[in-house]
């Protein structure tokens, strides 16, 4: 039989994929790669396919069994091959992996389904430049037991988006197959959200490439999203050797794979490929060898031990008025900034009018999105990765928890996995924080189960520092992940100017200020340590204190909590020997936690120090909020139980 030359293409690169995957089959064996590796072994023709149809601009989105779909879009053999044997020359430096791969125009992650938003975003880009490039997207059949494969969907439609879903069905999530845990079929999916759906197989991967083709001609000219799903079946274990599948049937389809079926017919062009491509594996192996490890090094942010102190930078408006402004500056300084969240278009402007008329302003720049919070977070590291300033809207504190995957998952690790490669220019908004009477579910201050996640900072607003100007330097500085925490309370309060009587009031010398509030002319008897919405509360129990008790107290409130700079907090106990933690949320494992962990790690003197929150269930009541809440009363009543010793 006669093969046209873009049908011998195919071919030769369905071969590649396969030799490479059995080289590091066997590389694993020999003990030169460790962790895991998931091979495509046939599954080849889905990337061959791809391969001869994608253009240049186009941006590959996979998963954990993403090397065919790498060589496909890349073709780089060699920079796989050093990746997966953790090697600097890798595509991600050796940091990644088999799962974590990286070019520019491709990118996997492990986590299953979790680049489906991610895809989203980055396609919503190409579509706000105009461009005719798309975002093809795989995932495997056991994506569709995924909430986020929905979600995804949803906004894909709605905001037609050029994404192409390819859903690798192969019948197996790991060990499971898929009729026995999912329920209906992929088609139905697609058409309940009005989106188009094509099928085909491997195993007549002629007619693949012609749907596929047609898949991604329709996405292209139409600008909008497809779901095409591929049967097929992989003819290794779900990773290294992880198999329980009955025996036959592997055996079944190996007679069956299309490959095997062409390798047998001892076609001569296939037989000099397959020596050249044996040679460039063996080649790469070679050099990979001989090749320095990954030198991955963990970033730390090295804060001046000594910290300068200034007059702080007033400004007299109310607290939302001038997150608002800050906003209104960017949009209005930069045509590539997009926010996105829940009810933030038109003049409702979210939850807490915060972002008032800025669609009207600037049409197209803030989109309003479902309630979808992990969603909305993914499409926007999406955004962040392709050259904006990607703004994020969660409506409630309590429901960031819903954005921790792609949170920790995704955004944080892409600054760090993929060599250092990748800026994520994104920046999470969400108000937090109690007393107001929204209960249980609208009132908790959940902040401490983001502190420590490497690449990702924590900036809190409060009533001393301007938010106008916190957004100002963190526009021109943010280069990785950064979620803005504003307290509720705040949003209806003007910035405080006044001084206190007794006190100077101090911001630290740096782009994101701590507040310092200390005595005139006197050693503090006492530090304070705050952040937040609770440093008014902090402010009237330190003067109450000092005019009923005469004990003198410093407080010190930071402005970016993770990464924390102790510093400010080590020069006030180094002259008060005291220390009074106060946090909004639960102390457990929290914030006040790792201060008194660091603190000392740095001191020589014994440390009084207690710290005051709220480890509870927020009720219903505002009257019984207020009442076992943190409050000024607390607070100075802590403050002469410390003190009193």
């Amino acid at each position: 039989m006669n093969y046209t030359e873009k049908e011998k293409h195919i071919i030769k690169k369905a071969l590649l994929i396969r030799k490479t995957e059995e080289a590091l089959l066997s590389l694993f064996k020999q003990g030169d790669i460790n962790g895991t590796v998931h091979t495509c072994v046939g599954q080849e023709f889905i990337g061959a396919v791809l391969s001869n149809i994608m253009i240049d601009d186009d941006t590959v989105f996979s998963n954990h069994r993403g090397h065919g779909h790498f060589l496909a879009a890349t073709n780089d053999v060699e920079g796989l091959i050093a990746e997966v044997m953790g090697k600097k020359s890798g595509v991600s430096g050796g940091m990644g992996g088999s799962q974590h791969l990286y070019a520019n125009n491709f990118i996997s992650n492990g986590i299953q389904g979790g680049m489906m938003p991610i895809a989203a975003g980055y396609a919503l880009t190409k579509k706000l430049n105009n461009l005719k490039s798309i975002s093809i997207l795989f995932v495997g059949d056991g994506t569709l037991g995924e909430g986020i494969f929905y979600e995804t969907l949803n906004i894909a439609a709605k905001w037609e988006l050029p994404l192409l879903v390819i859903v690798e069905n192969n019948s197996y999530a790991q060990s499971t197959r898929m009729e026995s845990v999912i329920s209906g079929n992929v088609q139905k999916r697609a058409e309940a959200f009005n989106i188009s759906y094509k099928i085909s197989d491997t195993w007549n991967w002629k007619d693949l490439s012609n749907t596929l083709a047609n898949s991604i001609k329709y996405v292209r000219k139409n600008i909008k999203p497809l779901v095409l799903e591929i049967k097929t079946y992989r003819l290794n274990a779900h990773s290294k050797g992880d198999d329980n599948r009955d025996e036959f049937e592997i055996k079944k389809f190996f007679i069956k794979d299309p490959l095997n079926i062409l390798m047998k017919k001892n076609l001569e062009f296939l037989s000099d490929e397959t020596s050249r491509i044996q040679k460039r594996i063996d080649k790469a192996i070679e050099n990979a060898r001989l090749d320095e490890e990954c030198n991955y090094s963990i970033k730390t942010i090295e804060y001046k031990t000594t910290t300068k102190w200034r007059e702080p930078n007033y400004e007299s408006d109310l607290v939302s008025n001038l997150i608002y402004f800050g906003l209104y500056d960017q949009f209005n300084s930069s045509d590539n900034t997009l926010m996105i969240g829940e009810d933030i278009e038109g003049e409702y402007g979210g939850a807490f009018k915060v972002t008032k008329d800025l669609s009207l302003k600037f049409p197209g720049k803030i989109k309003n999105t479902p309630i979808s919070e992990a969603t909305i977070t993914g499409l926007g590291t999406g955004v962040a990765m392709n050259g904006y300033c990607s703004i994020v809207e969660i409506m409630f504190g309590d429901f960031l928890s819903l954005c921790f995957d792609q949170i920790i998952n995704h955004a944080t690790k892409f600054c760090d996995i993929y060599g250092r490669k990748l800026t994520i220019p994104l920046l999470i908004r969400v108000p937090m924080g109690g007393k107001r009477g929204y209960g249980p579910t609208h009132s908790q201050s959940i902040e401490k189960h983001f502190l420590g996640i490497p690449n990702l900072d924590i900036i809190v607003l409060n009533e001393r520092v301007s938010p106008r100007h916190i957004y100002k330097n963190l526009f021109s500085n943010i280069i990785r992940p950064t979620l803005v925490i504003e307290n509720k309370i705040l949003y209806t309060r003007k910035l405080k100017t006044e001084s206190i009587v007794g006190f100077d009031v101090t911001e630290s010398d740096e782009i994101y200020p701590a507040i310092k509030i200390t005595p005139i002319g006197s050693n503090p008897d006492l530090t304070l340590f705050c952040y937040g919405g609770i440093l008014e509360e902090v402010e009237q129990a330190i003067e109450t204190v000092f005019y009923e008790k005469e004990i003198l107290c410093e407080v010190i409130c930071s402005t970016i909590i993770n990464p924390l700079n102790i510093y400010p907090i080590l020069e006030s106990i180094n002259k008060s020997a005291r220390l009074l933690i106060i946090e909004d949320g639960p102390t457990i494992a929290s914030l006040g936690s790792e201060l008194i962990a660091k603190l000392s790690e740095n001191i020589n003197f014994p440390l009084n120090v207690h710290r005051l929150g709220f480890d509870g269930i927020i009720p219903c009541s505002l009257i019984a909020e207020n009442k076992i809440t943190p409050n000024s009363n607390s607070i100075a009543l802590k403050i002469m139980e410390l003190f009193n010793g």
